[in-house]
């Protein structure tokens, strides 16, 4: 096991001038990691398969999840057991059909109870960013860092991209540091979306990018779309391989745009932080990984719109069995299909410079999550926002301030944010919950 599965939680209490110089090693060691490996090359093969060998290649996996949580996972077993379904005997992806969708909300009331209790799995915790309003731990095995980065990486060295040598800039997230973040296991530094909101700090943002040698840029679309903005209305021509956006829509427009500007193809990919599911997404619309796991597409009350529920390969320690996204897909009438994402996450909020800010950037990340049941920004004045909080468990004035502090240094004094602990949130007259809810008129 040793020095490699704790590599992130290596890197992350180095000084970023140290990451530098020891990038080299770090990125070796995940590439050379045998979880990469293997993983790159079951993926070169699962990619000469033939369709039906492919399928029967991906119902194995599904058969070996499902036996794994039944008799490791407290939660399967018993929902199992309640409607008498045998893993032993899972024939047909159809069998599945007869378990219940796992919604975010159940898995977060099961608890301890959806976690496997194999002592010998090593893992790590995290949280989903509650862009729904509510925050999942998530506990992941460790080993499913490598195989994770296998898949994303084999995805884009169709565009090129180098595991051992490519370069990328990210905007995404906050600045850890006053300028950027440097990930050495990604060879990526990471500029927040709110240092592009900043007055005066454009050409700074592309002398980093420069002196860095980024050839790829990846991130929120928003993000990148802004920053193609500026590189057009001060002239500047910056090299770039390739474009490829996550978190976020992007319409047609945009992408077209960013292409134009920076002279390179826009591509995307889709996942979340369960790592049940991963999609690539080109021109030829939305194609989902089925050696990763396994996705159904279930029909809403909207014509042509289908739900993901999905079920992972990744990782053991806590399976998700079709498990429920709040990300939908339209299927077009030449069957080409198009990932809506999340359906309502074109709403935004008005920094104090008139910028649009999206759900990404305002992301709960934070262990205090796990005593916030949902959460919910209100605006009516430009800059300002009230960000309030149902209480899962009773918030200290100390965690309130943490929380404070931490949004606070994401919004990087563009929103002025004031938290407030309310017992329920706001609901549009359907009955359905928006991250946001911005008051101020002519917004757009």
């Amino acid at each position: 096991m040793g020095l490699t599965n704790n590599l992130k939680d290596l890197y992350e209490r180095i000084p970023k001038g140290v990451k530098f110089v020891f990038a080299p090693i770090f990125i070796r060691l995940m590439v050379k990691n045998k979880e990469f490996q293997h993983t790159w090359k079951q993926l070169d093969y699962f990619e000469s398969l033939s369709e039906s060998q492919k399928r029967e290649f991906q119902l194995n996996s599904l058969k070996k999840v499902l036996q794994y949580a039944y008799d490791n996972v407290p939660y399967y077993r018993s929902l199992f057991d309640e409607y008498d379904f045998k893993p032993s005997q899972f024939r047909d992806f159809s069998d599945l059909k007869i378990l219940p969708f796992l919604e975010k909300a159940e898995a977060i009331q099961a608890g301890k109870t959806i976690y496997s209790t194999d002592e010998k799995l090593k893992y790590y915790k995290t949280f989903t960013g509650g862009s729904s309003g509510q925050a999942l731990t998530v506990l992941l095995d460790k080993s499913s860092i490598y195989r994770e980065r296998a898949c994303v990486t084999h995805f884009l060295s169709k565009f090129g991209y180098d595991p051992l040598k490519t370069k990328t800039v990210a905007f995404w997230g906050h600045n850890q540091d006053q300028d950027f973040y440097y990930s050495p296991l990604k060879n990526e530094i990471v500029i927040s979306p709110f240092r592009l909101y900043q007055k005066n700090q454009f050409d700074a943002i592309c002398k980093d990018i420069e002196k860095f040698g980024a050839t790829f840029v990846m991130g929120y679309p928003s993000a990148i779309y802004l920053f193609a903005q500026m590189a057009e209305a001060n002239s500047k021509k910056l090299k770039f391989d390739h474009v490829v956006y996550y978190a976020e829509n992007c319409s047609l427009e945009e992408k077209d745009y960013i292409e134009r500007v920076f002279n390179c193809k826009v591509d995307s990919y889709y996942g979340h932080t369960e790592r049940a599911c991963f999609a690539e997404i080109s021109e030829d619309g939305c194609k989902f990984n089925d050696f990763y796991g396994y996705t159904e597409l279930i029909p809403t009350d909207q014509p042509n719109e289908y739900r993901i529920v999905c079920t992972g390969f990744l990782s053991k320690k806590m399976p998700l069995i079709r498990y429920a996204t709040d990300d939908v897909v339209h299927i077009l009438p030449d069957g080409k299909m198009v990932l809506v994402g999340h359906k309502r996450s074109e709403i935004h909020l008005i920094s104090k410079n008139g910028q649009h800010v999206f759900k990404g950037a305002m992301t709960l990340h934070i262990e205090e999550l796990k005593k916030i049941k949902r959460y919910q920004y209100i605006q009516n004045e430009k800059g300002k926002v009230q960000l309030c909080v149902v209480e899962n468990e009773p918030l200290t004035k100390d965690e309130l301030k943490i929380i404070q502090n931490y949004i606070s240094r994401r919004c990087e004094g563009l929103l002025d944010v004031e938290i407030k602990v309310v017992d329920e949130l706001i609901l549009t007259t359907r009955g359905k919950f928006n991250w946001a809810v911005c008051n101020i008129k002519d917004k757009e």
